[in-house]
């Protein structure tokens, strides 16, 4: 009997299964989204039980689809949201309130007291290698236990577990039997100690959290408990691997070598450069410094988040009309592909993407998006176009920072996302870095990096045989000439410095 690997990438949209063959190959693969609530401006929630049925439904159909049993599954693995985070009952599992998404902004008002509390920011800092920001789950965290009435009655009671979405779908997949979450996950809260690889009492201590809410830390790779036939669709098997999404695609793509950087072009774009086994300083960088995985010992990167990007094109299509759809715009890209290899110069036209604030490297949560060089001569096409160069030049800024953190330049980036099938951006990505760009072969990137870790546990392959296989869909070389984009890069940098002036005045 053949057997299979499930990979499930539970993201900020939907969540994507496959199944995953001995030759790495996908047998069968099912997307299903899910509703994003808006309740308030800035606020973003989940329903997490939604959630689970569209895992459920995932599952079921590439077992359908594949014409697989559920005894063929030979390990299961899941990559998550991150700092996606949610209070719910612990003896029955149901959840006490939404799931506050990361992109939320809700808990702004607590990470600035926290900030501005005596050398806490620093602490936080060399504890976590994170910024205190409500990006991350602790001040989301703090912010349900001031405002949910369930939350604060259900913590009276000693029945209420905290944790990110990972632990909380594990729990169900395991009929309630383990409550567990890995290193990755934990060092996206602001609530670990990434060096010491445990929950920080002090952090803990400061913000009211008990650790005896919170799920056991494993490592990425071990046993996370098995999952329960009668919940999980028939299938009986060990959960192997559990990881965040974004350094599930650092591995997918293989960028395993320190030095070795790849983005992912999502609703926002996320950065990642691996650093090895000792985190470098980033002190007054910007940059966070993140666990992506432990296996043996830890593995760092460095961490650049970009807030908008896919959400940018969308509300480029739906609030202001740019264009019709996904695909007009593509054929605007094909065309403005066309013209940077016939040597005609970016229009002076620029948007910065800063629609929901602006992360790394400046972290400031009130700046907002802005258009600079409209004339009479500005038409949609254009505004589309600088649209997409802004989200190219927000990626530059992040890896032009982790060049000077590490005192080395990156020789390639590896990309993968929706965004990475629009040739212009990746064209323009390409010349502003000056290195070329590389799109894969393989679509799913975060789904195959758990396949990848899976197998190499179950013994199907080695990292060798990985590399052997992997493909280059698409390669990008730079075109530009240095004085422009030096010339393009400078603008770029005291219009962003303007709209920080304006943010902060």
């Amino acid at each position: 009997m053949e057997k299979y690997l499930l990979s499930i990438d539970q993201g900020t949209t939907g969540t994507k299964v496959l199944l995953v063959n001995h030759h790495g190959r996908v047998a069968a693969e099912s997307y299903q989204k899910h509703t994003q609530y808006y309740p308030q401006s800035g606020w973003v929630e989940h329903n997490p039980e939604e959630i689970w049925e569209k895992v459920l439904m995932g599952v079921a159909d590439v077992l359908l689809k594949g014409r697989i049993e559920p005894e063929q599954v030979e390990a299961v693995g899941l990559a998550n949201q991150g700092e996606t985070v949610l209070f719910w009952d612990s003896v029955s599992g149901e959840p006490l309130y939404p799931a506050v998404v990361w992109s939320c902004r809700r808990s702004d008002q607590i990470a600035e007291r926290w900030k501005a509390d005596g050398a806490w920011a620093q602490k936080v800092a060399e504890k976590t290698g994170l910024l205190i920001d409500p990006y991350f789950s602790a001040t989301k965290i703090r912010w349900m236990m001031e405002e949910v009435p369930l939350v604060q009655e259900k913590i009276r009671q000693r029945q209420a577990y905290c944790s990110t979405l990972d632990s909380w779908l594990i729990w169900q997949m395991t009929g309630g039997t383990s409550y567990v979450t890995d290193a990755s996950t934990a060092a996206r809260t602001l609530l670990f100690a990434h060096r010491q690889g445990n929950w920080d009492e002090e952090i803990l201590r400061y913000l009211e959290i008990e650790e005896d809410w919170l799920p056991q830390v494993r490592p990425t790779v071990g046993s996370f408990g098995r999952t329960d036939p009668v919940t999980f669709c028939g299938i009986q098997a060990p959960i192997l691997v559990s990881q965040v999404d974004q350094p599930a695609a650092l591995y997918g793509h293989l960028c395993i070598q320190p030095g070795m950087s790849k983005c992912t072009y999502g609703t926002g774009c996320f950065a990642y450069m691996n650093v090895g086994n000792e985190p470098p300083a980033t002190k007054e960088s910007g940059l966070l410094t993140t666990l992506v995985w432990k296996r043996g010992a830890h593995t760092y990167a460095l961490d650049g988040a970009i807030y908008a990007a896919g959400s940018a094109i969308e509300w480029g299509k739906e609030q202001l009309g740019l264009y019709q759809d996904i695909d007009e715009l593509q054929r605007w890209s094909e065309q403005w592909y066309e013209e940077v290899h016939k040597g005609e110069a970016p229009i002076n036209l620029l948007f910065i993407p800063a629609l929901n604030g602006i992360g790394t490297p400046y972290w400031n949560s009130e700046a907002r998006g802005v258009f600079l060089g409209l004339s009479q001569h500005t038409d949609r096409p254009l505004m589309a176009k600088a649209m997409l160069e802004g989200i190219a030049h927000r990626v530059a800024d992040v890896f032009v920072t982790m060049e000077q953190a590490v005192g080395q330049k990156i020789s390639v980036l590896r990309v993968d996302g929706g965004l990475t099938d629009n040739p212009y951006l990746m064209q323009f990505q390409a010349d502003l870095l000056g290195v070329p760009v590389e799109v894969p072969q393989i679509n799913e990137t975060t789904a195959m990096g758990i396949a990848f870790l899976l197998g190499e546990e179950c013994g199907w392959w080695s990292v060798n045989d990985l590399e052997a296989r992997m493909k280059v869909g698409r390669r990008y070389e730079p075109q530009m000439d240095e004085a422009v984009r030096k010339r393009l890069r400078a603008r770029w940098n005291k219009a962003v410095h303007l709209l920080l002036q304006i943010s902060e005045g």
